[in-house]
């Protein structure tokens, strides 16, 4: 169970950044395939991994502002 103030946020798994992106442009025989780009590091992939936190503690590490 989620609590109010905590938020699903994806991160990097090179470098640990929550600047994440869905970039567009792959395609194949199905039509255009999404992928994730890390927009610190640049490391590509088709999923990112996912964290359950909350604001307060991503702006103690200094990654988002609130």
């Amino acid at each position: 169970m989620v609590k109010k103030d905590e938020i699903k946020v994806m991160f990097c798994p090179k470098c640990k950044s929550v600047d994440v992106k869905y970039v567009f442009g792959l395609g194949n025989l199905f039509g255009i395939v999404p992928q994730m780009k890390c927009s610190k590091c640049g490391f590509t992939s088709i999923g990112f991994p996912i964290v359950v936190t909350n604001k307060i503690n991503l702006a103690k590490k200094g990654k988002v502002k609130i």
